[in-house]
């Protein structure tokens, strides 16, 4: 299946910066991956750098209660709970497919960041199955729509750097094509 990462369009190219920007997992990956989404980027300062760091982990690692966390189950399961019944649904629907989560990180399947990878890969398999488009709308519409709108909002709501505010309308941007494209 590497082979399908050859052929990307924008949209899916731009889904797989968008994931590795989410998964970032210190300031090294996390510069890197927001460079790859925004031109802008060179024009941080090493202060602004820190401070979206600094933005990055209040909304999204922690310690203290994320501000926007990057699980669906906390829009989607009545307690706001990871890990919760949503969880195992899309688990299920992966398993459908014939797919799985790596579970070398620890990292719940209803992260944003895998939710991104698979729409890019049903995004990508659609092009030469129908099975896959069908897949991908069914996703789109029951899963995605459900609970990225209010993650984009709350990011909106509590970023306090630039870079994180940039993210999110990428993101938003990106949900709206996706919608654009299993509404068709």
């Amino acid at each position: 299946m590497g082979e399908i990462y050859e052929t990307l369009t924008s949209f899916e190219s731009t889904g797989l910066l968008l994931r590795d920007f989410f998964i970032s997992y210190d300031g090294t990956t996390l510069k890197e991956a927001y460079s790859a989404l925004d031109k802008n980027a060179s024009t941080l300062t090493e202060r602004e750098w820190l401070e979206a760091e600094y933005d990055f982990n209040a909304l999204f690692v922690g310690p203290q209660t994320l501000k926007a966390a990057p699980f669906a189950s906390v829009y989607l399961e009545e307690d706001a709970l990871v890990m919760g019944k949503s969880t195992l649904s899309i688990r299920e629907f992966m398993a459908d497919i014939g797919l799985s989560i790596n579970k070398a990180n620890n990292i719940p399947d209803d992260h944003i960041s895998y939710v991104l990878e698979l729409t890019v890969l049903l995004s990508a398999n659609a092009r030469a199955s129908s099975e896959y488009q069908v897949a991908l709308n069914r996703y789109a519409m029951e899963y995605v729509a459900n609970w990225v709108p209010g993650y984009i909002e709350k990011i909106n709501i509590n970023a306090q750097t630039v870079a994180l505010k940039t993210v999110a309308e990428k993101l938003s941007f990106w949900l709206d094509e996706l919608n654009t494209r299993v509404s068709l």
